[in-house]
């Protein structure tokens, strides 16, 4: 599947859950496809996203929050799949983007990326709603399927690398940084879930 397959294919079964956005390539490409101003994009944390997006699920148990996770971000922080695996929140889509590189950083190799097998460190974690897919007409039925059921989800996405020549388009630059992520994202969850994110003295 093409990156840009994968990307159009979530935007247009999103349907209001809160998405959770791993620095890099899901930053730039879910900002390009959806110009949204009201997802959480990860700045200078590479492999935070899924500790973000696991407490905001425990934290918001009637929201739905997808995850747009990488094989490097994942890289990152392996020992995250065991506080996943315990918790397993029925509200938290885990979807992983597994390009085998760090695509923003030129394709830049990831360690141990031919032979890794994430789908399995995700069930060998102890998480029970496993999949991996390799086409955006898989990807569809599979987000479709976990919506409807209700339960937890970890799905492992392969996508094509692109290989820098030039030819490819820039992602348009995140207008947003820092504490304006922050309480953009804060004041959405809000006004969406009719909750306090932000104490009187606004944090």
């Amino acid at each position: 599947m093409r990156s840009e397959e994968y990307f159009q294919t979530l935007a247009a079964l999103w349907d209001g859950q809160l998405v959770v956005c791993a620095l890099g390539t899901n930053a730039n490409e879910w900002w390009r496809v959806t110009r949204s101003p009201d997802c959480f994009y990860m700045h200078a944390a590479m492999g935070f996203s899924s500790s973000f997006a696991l407490g905001l699920a425990l934290a918001a148990p009637r929201a739905e929050v997808w995850l747009l996770d990488s094989d490097g971000g994942l890289s990152m922080n392996l020992g995250g799949l065991l506080t996943e695996a315990a918790a397993q929140p029925p509200n938290l889509k885990h979807l992983v983007l597994a390009n085998r590189c760090y695509q923003t950083l030129r394709g830049a190799p990831l360690v141990n990326a031919d032979v890794a097998d994430y789908a399995g460190l995700a069930r060998a974690a102890g998480i029970r709603n496993v999949w991996s897919v390799e086409a955006a007409a898989e990807l569809r039925e599979r987000v479709q399927a976990f919506t409807a059921s209700g339960a937890h989800a970890f799905v492992v996405a392969e996508v094509e690398r692109v290989v820098e020549t030039g030819q490819f388009e820039a992602p348009p630059p995140l207008p947003y940084e820092g504490p304006e992520v922050k309480y953009r994202f804060g004041r959405h969850v809000e006004e969406k879930l009719g909750i306090s994110v932000f104490g009187p003295q606004g944090f």
